[in-house]
């Protein structure tokens, strides 16, 4: 399994068992367990669901901006905003999908993965 893979198995994992840490990305409000939410450009993304599900694609070239995690509160005390690099997935619209600087798909509807990401059914 090649490690960019294993980073994002790592990370839905984490983000099953309701971590929050830097290395989940984890957000929240309100003492609430931290769910992984980017803020990019005026919206709100999630993980694409089940990235094992999403082709592991690496990011590459330029970041197209920076986007934000919400300081986690799980009760550790208030966290400040995290910054998080975001590129650009070949061949979709970024108002759909981004991955960000650590190649974790972030997708503005669940319900709907753009096509060059998703796997196709077996």
């Amino acid at each position: 399994m090649n490690g960019r893979r294993r980073a994002v198995l790592v990370a839905a994992a984490l983000l099953a068992l309701g971590g929050c840490s830097d290395a989940a990305g984890g957000t929240g409000a309100g003492g609430r367990d931290c769910a992984w939410q980017l803020h990019y450009d005026g919206r709100l993304y999630v993980m694409a669901p089940g990235q094992e599900s999403a082709k592991v694609v690496p990011h590459q070239g330029d970041p197209v901006g920076q986007g934000y995690f919400d300081g986690c509160q799980d009760g550790g005390g208030a966290e400040p905003r995290q910054p998080v690099g975001v590129y650009r997935v070949a061949g979709v619209d970024p108002t759909l999908a981004v991955i960000t600087q650590d190649d974790v798909i972030a997708v503005t509807d669940p319900a709907h993965v753009p096509a060059p990401l998703a796997m196709p059914s077996s």
